[in-house]
Protein backbone atom coordinates (compact mmCIF):
# COMPACT_ATOMS: atom_id res chain seq x y z
CA UNK A 1 0.00 0.00 0.00
CA UNK A 2 1.36 3.33 -1.04
CA UNK A 3 2.06 6.04 1.50
CA UNK A 4 -0.61 8.30 0.03
CA UNK A 5 -3.26 5.64 0.47
CA UNK A 6 -2.15 5.04 4.05
CA UNK A 7 -2.35 8.75 4.89
CA UNK A 8 -5.75 9.00 3.26
CA UNK A 9 -7.06 6.04 5.23
CA UNK A 10 -5.67 7.54 8.42
CA UNK A 11 -7.33 10.87 7.70
CA UNK A 12 -10.61 9.14 6.89
CA UNK A 13 -10.42 7.12 10.10
CA UNK A 14 -9.77 10.22 12.19
CA UNK A 15 -12.63 12.07 10.52
CA UNK A 16 -14.93 9.11 11.04
CA UNK A 17 -13.99 8.93 14.71
CA UNK A 18 -14.57 12.65 15.13
CA UNK A 19 -17.92 12.45 13.31
CA UNK A 20 -18.95 9.42 15.35
CA UNK A 21 -17.99 11.14 18.60
CA UNK A 22 -19.87 14.28 17.57
CA UNK A 23 -23.00 12.39 16.54
CA UNK A 24 -23.28 9.64 19.19
CA UNK A 25 -24.30 10.23 22.80
CA UNK A 26 -25.64 8.21 25.73
CA UNK A 27 -28.43 8.82 28.19
CA UNK A 28 -28.33 7.25 31.69
CA UNK A 29 -31.20 6.35 33.98
CA UNK A 30 -31.08 9.59 36.02
CA UNK A 31 -31.34 12.04 33.13
CA UNK A 32 -33.26 12.96 30.00
CA UNK A 33 -32.09 14.96 27.00
CA UNK A 34 -33.40 17.43 24.45
CA UNK A 35 -31.86 17.85 21.01
CA UNK A 36 -31.45 21.49 20.01
CA UNK A 37 -30.77 22.58 16.45
CA UNK A 38 -29.52 26.13 16.22
CA UNK A 39 -31.09 26.73 19.67
CA UNK A 40 -34.54 25.37 18.75
CA UNK A 41 -35.74 22.14 20.42
CA UNK A 42 -36.15 19.30 17.90
CA UNK A 43 -36.47 16.04 19.81
CA UNK A 44 -36.19 14.54 23.29
CA UNK A 45 -35.21 11.20 24.82
CA UNK A 46 -36.28 10.06 28.27
CA UNK A 47 -35.12 6.44 28.12
CA UNK A 48 -31.54 5.36 28.82
CA UNK A 49 -29.49 4.18 25.84
CA UNK A 50 -27.26 5.14 22.89
CA UNK A 51 -28.54 7.81 20.51
CA UNK A 52 -27.28 9.77 17.50
CA UNK A 53 -27.62 13.35 16.32
CA UNK A 54 -26.38 15.52 13.51
CA UNK A 55 -22.79 16.47 14.29
CA UNK A 56 -21.88 20.14 14.73
CA UNK A 57 -25.47 21.17 14.02
CA UNK A 58 -27.47 19.66 16.83
CA UNK A 59 -26.75 20.13 20.55
CA UNK A 60 -27.62 17.80 23.48
CA UNK A 61 -29.22 19.54 26.49
CA UNK A 62 -29.40 17.29 29.58
CA UNK A 63 -31.98 17.61 32.36
CA UNK A 64 -32.44 15.64 35.59
CA UNK A 65 -35.02 12.91 35.58
CA UNK A 66 -35.10 12.71 39.37
CA UNK A 67 -37.34 14.65 41.74
CA UNK A 68 -36.37 18.27 42.43
CA UNK A 69 -36.82 20.01 45.79
CA UNK A 70 -37.59 23.69 46.16
CA UNK A 71 -37.49 25.34 49.58
CA UNK A 72 -38.27 28.92 50.38
CA UNK A 73 -35.07 30.69 51.26
CA UNK A 74 -36.97 33.47 53.02
CA UNK A 75 -40.36 33.52 54.71
CA UNK A 76 -43.51 34.53 52.90
CA UNK A 77 -44.19 37.48 55.21
CA UNK A 78 -47.16 39.65 56.09
CA UNK A 79 -49.81 37.11 55.11
CA UNK A 80 -53.10 38.28 56.64
CA UNK A 81 -55.48 35.46 57.48
CA UNK A 82 -59.22 35.86 57.13
CA UNK A 83 -59.52 36.76 60.83
CA UNK A 84 -56.82 39.45 60.58
CA UNK A 85 -53.78 37.58 61.97
CA UNK A 86 -50.54 38.38 60.14
CA UNK A 87 -48.24 35.38 59.81
CA UNK A 88 -45.04 34.20 58.13
CA UNK A 89 -44.93 30.96 56.15
CA UNK A 90 -42.07 28.73 55.00
CA UNK A 91 -43.01 26.33 52.20
CA UNK A 92 -41.45 23.59 50.09
CA UNK A 93 -42.34 21.78 46.88
CA UNK A 94 -41.25 18.63 45.07
CA UNK A 95 -41.45 18.67 41.28
CA UNK A 96 -40.08 16.87 38.27
CA UNK A 97 -39.70 17.34 34.51
CA UNK A 98 -42.23 15.18 32.68
CA UNK A 99 -41.90 16.61 29.18
CA UNK A 100 -38.35 17.84 28.54
CA UNK A 101 -39.19 19.16 25.07
CA UNK A 102 -42.02 21.35 26.36
CA UNK A 103 -39.89 22.29 29.36
CA UNK A 104 -37.15 23.64 27.09
CA UNK A 105 -39.66 25.53 24.98
CA UNK A 106 -41.23 27.31 27.96
CA UNK A 107 -38.80 27.37 30.87
CA UNK A 108 -35.44 26.63 29.21
CA UNK A 109 -33.41 25.79 32.39
CA UNK A 110 -33.81 24.05 35.73
CA UNK A 111 -33.32 27.34 37.59
CA UNK A 112 -36.19 28.78 35.60
CA UNK A 113 -38.25 25.76 36.58
CA UNK A 114 -37.46 26.43 40.26
CA UNK A 115 -38.49 30.05 39.77
CA UNK A 116 -41.78 29.01 38.16
CA UNK A 117 -42.52 26.62 41.04
CA UNK A 118 -41.60 29.29 43.59
CA UNK A 119 -43.82 31.97 42.07
CA UNK A 120 -46.84 29.73 41.78
CA UNK A 121 -46.46 28.15 45.20
CA UNK A 122 -46.14 31.56 46.88
CA UNK A 123 -49.15 32.87 44.95
CA UNK A 124 -51.26 29.81 45.78
CA UNK A 125 -50.29 29.96 49.47
CA UNK A 126 -51.20 33.63 49.62
CA UNK A 127 -54.57 32.99 47.96
CA UNK A 128 -55.49 30.10 50.24
CA UNK A 129 -54.26 31.50 53.56
CA UNK A 130 -55.95 34.85 53.10
CA UNK A 131 -59.23 32.96 52.54
CA UNK A 132 -59.15 31.03 55.86
CA UNK A 133 -58.93 31.75 59.56
CA UNK A 134 -55.72 31.10 61.47
CA UNK A 135 -57.17 28.07 63.26
CA UNK A 136 -57.99 26.48 59.89
CA UNK A 137 -54.40 27.06 58.71
CA UNK A 138 -52.61 25.63 61.75
CA UNK A 139 -54.98 22.82 62.79
CA UNK A 140 -56.13 19.72 60.92
CA UNK A 141 -58.98 18.51 63.16
CA UNK A 142 -61.34 19.61 65.91
CA UNK A 143 -59.80 17.36 68.55
CA UNK A 144 -59.47 18.74 72.05
CA UNK A 145 -56.37 20.83 72.54
CA UNK A 146 -53.71 19.75 75.03
CA UNK A 147 -51.61 22.37 76.76
CA UNK A 148 -47.93 22.19 77.65
CA UNK A 149 -48.48 23.90 81.01
CA UNK A 150 -51.34 25.12 83.18
CA UNK A 151 -51.78 27.30 86.25
CA UNK A 152 -53.94 26.30 89.21
CA UNK A 153 -55.32 29.47 90.75
CA UNK A 154 -56.75 29.83 94.21
CA UNK A 155 -60.24 29.72 92.78
CA UNK A 156 -59.61 26.15 91.56
CA UNK A 157 -59.81 26.88 87.81
CA UNK A 158 -57.09 25.94 85.33
CA UNK A 159 -55.62 28.89 83.42
CA UNK A 160 -53.70 28.13 80.25
CA UNK A 161 -50.74 30.05 78.87
CA UNK A 162 -53.01 32.00 76.54
CA UNK A 163 -55.12 33.17 79.45
CA UNK A 164 -58.26 31.29 78.42
CA UNK A 165 -59.86 28.44 80.24
CA UNK A 166 -60.22 25.04 78.53
CA UNK A 167 -63.67 24.57 77.14
CA UNK A 168 -64.23 28.15 76.08
CA UNK A 169 -65.34 28.73 72.44
CA UNK A 170 -62.02 30.43 71.59
CA UNK A 171 -60.07 27.23 72.14
CA UNK A 172 -62.71 24.87 70.70
CA UNK A 173 -63.47 26.43 67.29
CA UNK A 174 -64.73 23.68 64.95
CA UNK A 175 -62.40 22.98 62.02
CA UNK A 176 -64.14 22.92 58.63
CA UNK A 177 -61.16 22.22 56.33
CA UNK A 178 -57.99 22.16 58.34
CA UNK A 179 -54.35 22.44 57.40
CA UNK A 180 -54.17 19.19 55.45
CA UNK A 181 -57.13 20.06 53.23
CA UNK A 182 -55.79 23.58 52.66
CA UNK A 183 -52.41 22.12 51.66
CA UNK A 184 -54.13 19.85 49.15
CA UNK A 185 -55.95 22.85 47.70
CA UNK A 186 -52.64 24.73 47.44
CA UNK A 187 -51.14 21.79 45.55
CA UNK A 188 -54.10 21.65 43.18
CA UNK A 189 -53.91 25.41 42.67
CA UNK A 190 -50.20 25.23 41.78
CA UNK A 191 -50.79 22.30 39.43
CA UNK A 192 -53.53 24.26 37.62
CA UNK A 193 -51.26 27.28 37.29
CA UNK A 194 -48.48 25.12 35.83
CA UNK A 195 -50.87 23.63 33.27
CA UNK A 196 -52.32 26.99 32.22
CA UNK A 197 -51.84 28.30 28.64
CA UNK A 198 -48.63 30.16 27.95
CA UNK A 199 -48.24 32.98 25.45
CA UNK A 200 -50.57 33.74 22.59
CA UNK A 201 -50.72 30.20 21.20
CA UNK A 202 -53.65 28.38 22.83
CA UNK A 203 -52.17 25.05 21.80
CA UNK A 204 -49.04 25.70 23.85
CA UNK A 205 -50.31 24.29 27.12
CA UNK A 206 -48.27 23.33 30.12
CA UNK A 207 -44.64 23.77 30.98
CA UNK A 208 -43.44 20.18 30.90
CA UNK A 209 -43.25 19.94 34.71
CA UNK A 210 -45.36 18.18 37.29
CA UNK A 211 -45.85 19.18 40.91
CA UNK A 212 -45.45 16.05 43.01
CA UNK A 213 -46.12 17.50 46.44
CA UNK A 214 -46.22 20.82 48.24
CA UNK A 215 -46.17 21.54 51.95
CA UNK A 216 -45.80 24.18 54.66
CA UNK A 217 -42.80 23.63 56.92
CA UNK A 218 -43.31 26.49 59.33
CA UNK A 219 -45.98 29.02 60.31
CA UNK A 220 -45.20 31.87 62.66
CA UNK A 221 -46.36 35.33 63.57
CA UNK A 222 -44.62 38.34 62.08
CA UNK A 223 -42.10 40.02 64.46
CA UNK A 224 -44.51 42.76 65.52
CA UNK A 225 -47.21 40.23 66.38
CA UNK A 226 -44.65 38.00 68.11
CA UNK A 227 -43.52 40.87 70.32
CA UNK A 228 -47.11 41.74 71.16
CA UNK A 229 -47.87 38.08 71.91
CA UNK A 230 -44.77 37.78 74.10
CA UNK A 231 -45.74 41.01 75.88
CA UNK A 232 -49.24 39.65 76.55
CA UNK A 233 -47.79 36.36 77.74
CA UNK A 234 -45.32 38.20 79.99
CA UNK A 235 -48.11 40.31 81.44
CA UNK A 236 -50.21 37.21 82.00
CA UNK A 237 -47.34 35.39 83.70
CA UNK A 238 -46.68 38.43 85.88
CA UNK A 239 -50.35 38.55 86.85
CA UNK A 240 -50.18 34.85 87.76
CA UNK A 241 -47.01 35.47 89.79
CA UNK A 242 -48.64 38.45 91.49
CA UNK A 243 -51.66 36.32 92.34
CA UNK A 244 -49.43 33.64 93.85
CA UNK A 245 -47.47 36.30 95.75
CA UNK A 246 -50.61 37.89 97.17
CA UNK A 247 -52.00 34.49 98.06
CA UNK A 248 -48.70 33.61 99.75
CA UNK A 249 -48.68 36.87 101.72
CA UNK A 250 -52.27 36.28 102.80
CA UNK A 251 -51.47 32.72 103.79
CA UNK A 252 -48.39 33.93 105.66
CA UNK A 253 -50.45 36.43 107.65
CA UNK A 254 -53.05 33.78 108.43
CA UNK A 255 -50.34 31.43 109.69
CA UNK A 256 -48.79 34.21 111.81
CA UNK A 257 -52.18 35.07 113.28
CA UNK A 258 -52.95 31.43 114.02
CA UNK A 259 -49.51 30.99 115.58
CA UNK A 260 -49.91 34.13 117.73
CA UNK A 261 -53.35 32.98 118.86
CA UNK A 262 -51.97 29.54 119.67
CA UNK A 263 -49.06 31.06 121.63
CA UNK A 264 -51.41 33.30 123.60
CA UNK A 265 -53.70 30.37 124.29
CA UNK A 266 -50.80 28.25 125.51
CA UNK A 267 -49.47 31.11 127.68
CA UNK A 268 -52.93 31.69 129.11
CA UNK A 269 -53.38 28.02 129.91
CA UNK A 270 -49.88 27.93 131.45
CA UNK A 271 -50.61 31.00 133.57
CA UNK A 272 -53.89 29.49 134.68
CA UNK A 273 -52.23 26.23 135.61
CA UNK A 274 -49.47 28.14 137.40
CA UNK A 275 -52.00 30.11 139.48
CA UNK A 276 -53.88 26.92 140.29
CA UNK A 277 -50.70 25.15 141.39
CA UNK A 278 -49.49 28.20 143.33
CA UNK A 279 -52.84 28.52 145.12
CA UNK A 280 -52.84 24.82 145.92
CA UNK A 281 -49.32 24.99 147.35
CA UNK A 282 -50.11 28.12 149.36
CA UNK A 283 -53.20 26.45 150.76
CA UNK A 284 -51.15 23.40 151.70
CA UNK A 285 -48.53 25.62 153.36
CA UNK A 286 -51.15 27.53 155.32
CA UNK A 287 -52.82 24.28 156.32
CA UNK A 288 -49.56 22.79 157.45
CA UNK A 289 -48.73 26.02 159.29
CA UNK A 290 -52.06 26.02 161.08
CA UNK A 291 -51.69 22.35 161.90
CA UNK A 292 -48.23 22.98 163.35
CA UNK A 293 -49.57 25.86 165.43
CA UNK A 294 -52.40 23.70 166.71
CA UNK A 295 -50.09 20.84 167.65
CA UNK A 296 -47.41 23.05 169.29
CA UNK A 297 -49.52 25.85 170.64
CA UNK A 298 -47.81 26.35 174.04
CA UNK A 299 -44.33 26.24 172.57
CA UNK A 300 -45.38 28.61 169.84
CA UNK A 301 -46.83 31.02 172.38
CA UNK A 302 -43.65 30.76 174.41
CA UNK A 303 -41.40 31.48 171.44
CA UNK A 304 -43.61 34.31 170.28
CA UNK A 305 -43.59 35.81 173.79
CA UNK A 306 -39.81 35.64 173.81
CA UNK A 307 -39.64 37.32 170.44
CA UNK A 308 -41.97 40.09 171.62
CA UNK A 309 -39.99 40.63 174.84
CA UNK A 310 -36.75 40.58 172.88
CA UNK A 311 -37.98 43.30 170.60
CA UNK A 312 -39.45 45.28 173.57
CA UNK A 313 -36.22 45.13 175.60
CA UNK A 314 -33.98 46.11 172.71
CA UNK A 315 -31.43 48.82 173.39
CA UNK A 316 -31.11 50.37 176.92
CA UNK A 317 -34.67 49.81 178.01
CA UNK A 318 -35.41 48.67 181.57
CA UNK A 319 -38.31 46.43 182.45
CA UNK A 320 -40.07 46.52 185.85
CA UNK A 321 -42.14 43.42 186.45
CA UNK A 322 -44.74 42.76 189.09
CA UNK A 323 -45.20 39.45 190.69
CA UNK A 324 -48.37 38.93 188.73
CA UNK A 325 -46.91 39.43 185.27
CA UNK A 326 -46.66 36.49 182.92
CA UNK A 327 -43.03 37.19 182.20
CA UNK A 328 -42.21 37.12 185.90
CA UNK A 329 -44.04 33.85 186.25
CA UNK A 330 -42.18 32.51 183.23
CA UNK A 331 -38.81 33.53 184.64
CA UNK A 332 -39.77 32.15 187.98
CA UNK A 333 -40.58 28.79 186.51
CA UNK A 334 -37.18 28.47 184.93
CA UNK A 335 -35.13 25.74 186.62
CA UNK A 336 -31.79 26.77 188.09
CA UNK A 337 -28.73 25.77 186.10
CA UNK A 338 -26.67 22.77 187.18
CA UNK A 339 -23.65 23.31 189.46
CA UNK A 340 -20.56 24.71 187.76
CA UNK A 341 -16.88 25.03 188.68
CA UNK A 342 -15.80 27.85 190.99
CA UNK A 343 -14.47 30.15 188.30
CA UNK A 344 -17.54 29.72 186.20
CA UNK A 345 -19.75 30.13 189.27
CA UNK A 346 -18.17 33.48 190.15
CA UNK A 347 -18.64 34.74 186.63
CA UNK A 348 -22.21 33.57 186.70
CA UNK A 349 -22.81 35.27 190.07
CA UNK A 350 -21.44 38.56 188.81
CA UNK A 351 -23.59 38.28 185.75
CA UNK A 352 -26.73 37.48 187.68
CA UNK A 353 -26.09 40.44 189.99
CA UNK A 354 -26.42 42.86 187.13
CA UNK A 355 -29.84 44.39 186.47
CA UNK A 356 -32.03 42.75 183.84
CA UNK A 357 -31.63 44.43 180.46
CA UNK A 358 -32.66 43.71 177.06
CA UNK A 359 -30.05 42.10 174.91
Amino acid sequence: MSPRISVALLVVSVLAAVLLNASAYTVNEREQVVILQFGAPQDSHTEAGLYFKLPFIQEVRRFPKTLQLWQSESDITDLPTKDGKKIEVQAWAIWKITDPLQFVKVLRTVSQGDAAIKDRVRAAIRDEITSHDLTEVVRSSSRALSYSFQFQLSGGSDETASGTQPGQPETQVPIVKGRQKITEEIQQNVANRLRSAQGTDPQQEGRGVELVEVGISNIGFVPAVQEAAFARLTAFMESIASGYLNEGQQRKQEILNQTQAEVERILGEGEEQSNIIRGTVDAEIIGNYAKAITETGEFYNFTKTLEVNKKALAGKSRLILTTRSELFEMLKSVQPPPPQPAAVAEETTETSAQPLRAP
